[in-house]
């Protein structure tokens, strides 16, 4: 008898699982993702092995299904199973990265390297998601790879400049002595930079296999370069401000970087920046004059300083990588690798943007609108012109490429919030949104409706396009997104009502204080008719005690308590009429109706909705107190 009890105990407790199991999974279908969660937890906890078998079988089904929030609710589940399976916690976090969700990501790959420290991935997944970077796996780590290889600073190209530089070697005789001093090896010999092993043998060893990997550029010519005469000369000969002394010291400048002779480097720059204070490139390449004289973290800190209020600028993220990379700090480093390649991506390998845009500039007022607009979109978040930014929106909704049209005037508004092309330009997108799902809705196609509606809404809410969105999420039987709307929609209602609220509330205020009590007293009633608070009922006995009525103070509360009540009731009525009309709509849509039928059902909740608020509004103007 024992055993048959346990036979049949084992088998109810299976069935018991297998059902939760199904309930988990219909959850899982219909995207309410915690609920789904808790249900597998509980399975987990009756039966692990069944349990354990069904979640991985559905995790495996989902991977590469474009379904991240599925994945995630059913991956942890696994992880909870399998704590120390480091892949799955690594998919997982590029999973959060896909939903732009970098915190969650992050704490993924820390879970990672908590298991397994040497896990190469989760380091590069890492730093790519504090970068804000999608790359991931081998694709992360290939696209630093060559950032990763560098040991020299990354600097512009000077090749043309050099000619000249050369030319002016002719206009003096070269002093061995000063050679030495200024640009020979012993100036090279100690750079005081801190090699990324630690040692300056090795350091030294690196740099001369660079300068013969890069035979070409060491030329000849190039070394006969004397940058203190040089120096000398455009300073004495040359037209101070002048365009062919500018380039001059900018020339020799980058020349005496890439020569590791820092102190001319920075007279030069220094030079250059009391004309241009505002110049972020001659600022950088400062900066990395100054590091030469083996102070690296406080060129670090600066770089630091100047990101601060410049994040795009390529020069430094790469330059600060390499100077991250030469101490040590490598995880550090590969951060501002990932965010360079990222910015390199948006320019198409350009480290000066202004030549790019340029560039765009001059195909646009040739004619090429779209060769331009391609050069152009990329660039949006770091063009700082409204004009320009305008010129690029007003091209999108001309084409009516909403999304794109969209996200470049909320750019404008972000830079100047009382930019009018922008707000005006918001306003015509949000028009075109509701006129689009208004089309869908007329060709009764109720999923292309709401992601129009979606759109809308994330522009402008209103009490009538929640009330919309509810309707066909509910006719596409979206139950998660329904109740999310549903919350959205109680909670506009709620701001709405505060807001008339203390606005009479205000003016009775006013009027207490003009001695007008009566009209303090009307304006108290008419807050408490839009909605019954005790606290305004406390303002408003407060006020009959002051003007000495006790006598209106005991009407006035026994009038708001029965106010009260008929409203809950009312409340009540509406909710239940409200959830009878939306089963019958979800009824008629799927009966073969007129084409405009799925119009029609999306749009009689909330004009019902509407007809019920302005009922009830025009009751509490017929009441008096």
């Amino acid at each position: 008898m024992e055993l048959l009890k346990k036979i049949f105990s084992s088998a109810d407790s299976d069935k018991e699982v297998q059902a939760i199991l199904a309930h988990a999974e219909s959850l899982l279908e219909k995207n309410f993702y915690d609920w789904a969660a808790v249900e597998f937890n509980k399975a987990l906890e009756l039966n692990p092995k069944i349990a354990s078998e069904t979640v991985t079988r559905l995790f495996q089904e989902m991977q590469g299904g474009g379904n991240p929030d599925g994945m995630i609710s059913l991956g942890v589940n696994v992880l909870q199973m399998d704590p120390k399976n480091v892949e799955l916690a690594n998919i997982l976090g590029n999973t959060y990265r896909k939903k732009h969700d970098w915190k969650q990501a992050k704490n993924m790959y820390h879970y990672c390297l908590k298991h397994d420290p040497d896990f190469k991935y989760a380091f590069y997944n890492l730093a790519a998601s504090v970068a804000k970077l999608e790359v991931a796996d081998g694709t992360a780590v290939s696209a630093i790879d060559e950032f990763e290889k560098m040991s020299d600073f990354v600097l512009p190209d000077i090749k043309e400049g050099l000619d000249k530089l050369i030319e002016m070697q002719q206009n003096f005789v070269n002093d061995p002595e000063e050679v030495s001093e200024d640009g020979g090896a012993g100036k090279q010999e100690d750079t005081g930079e801190i090699p990324v092993d630690g040692s300056k043998e090795d350091d030294k060893t690196e740099v001369k296999a660079d300068d013969e990997k890069d035979g070409d550029e060491s030329s000849d010519e190039t070394n006969k370069i004397n940058p203190s005469q040089t120096f000398k000369y455009i300073v004495s000969n040359l037209e101070a401000e002048s365009k062919e002394e500018k380039e001059a010291c900018f020339t020799l400048g980058i020349y005496c970087l890439q020569q590791r002779i820092g102190d001319i480097a920075q007279r030069l720059f220094k030079r250059l920046l009391m004309r241009e204070k505002g110049n972020v490139d001659l600022r950088c390449f400062l900066v990395l004059a100054i590091s030469l004289d083996g102070d690296t973290n406080k060129a670090i800190k600066t770089f630091q300083g100047i990101l601060g209020s410049n994040p795009n600028h390529r020069y430094t993220n790469v330059n600060m990588g390499i100077l991250l990379k030469r101490k040590g700090m490598i995880q550090q480093s590969r951060v501002c690798f990932f965010t360079t390649f990222k910015l390199l991506e948006r320019s198409k390998g350009n480290y000066d943007v202004s030549a790019i845009l340029e560039k765009a500039e001059k195909l646009y007022e040739e004619g090429h609108e779209k060769k331009a607009i391609e050069i152009y979109e990329p660039l949006v978040p770091e063009i700082t012109s409204e004009e320009l930014l305008n010129k690029i929106a007003q091209y999108n909704v001309e084409k009516k490429l909403w999304d794109n049209a969209f996200e470049i005037f909320r750019r404008i508004l972000h830079i100047n919030r009382q930019n009018k092309e922008a707000r005006e330009g918001i306003k015509s997108i949000h028009a075109a949104y509701l006129m689009v799902s208004g089309n869908y809705l007329k060709k009764k196609d109720p999923k292309n409706a709401l992601l129009a509606i979606d759109k809308a809404l994330n522009i402008a809410a209103s009490k009538n396009l929640i009330q919309k969105a509810i309707s066909l999420n509910r006719i596409l039987k979206n139950e998660n997104r329904t109740i999310e709307l549903e919350k959205m929609l109680e909670a506009f209602k709620k701001k709405e009502i505060k807001g008339k609220v203390q606005e009479k509330i205000s003016l009775a205020e006013e009027a207490e204080t003009k001695g007008n009590f009566k009209e303090a007293i009307s304006y108290y009633e008419q807050a408490i008719r839009i909605e019954p608070q005790n606290s305004t009922l406390k303002k408003l006995v407060d006020l009959c005690v002051r003007i000495k009525r006790p006598d209106l103070a005991e009407k006035v509360t026994n009038w708001f308590n029965k106010y009260q009540h008929s409203i809950e009731e009312k409340k009540k009525v509406q909710a239940r009429e409200a959830f009878r009309q939306s089963e019958k709509n979800e009824e008629e849509f799927q009966k073969d109706g007129e084409p405009d039928s799925a119009e029609e059902v999306a749009f009689t909740s909330s004009d019902e909705a509407e007809s019920v608020e302005s009922e009830n509004e025009e009751e509490s103007q017929q009441d008096e107190t």
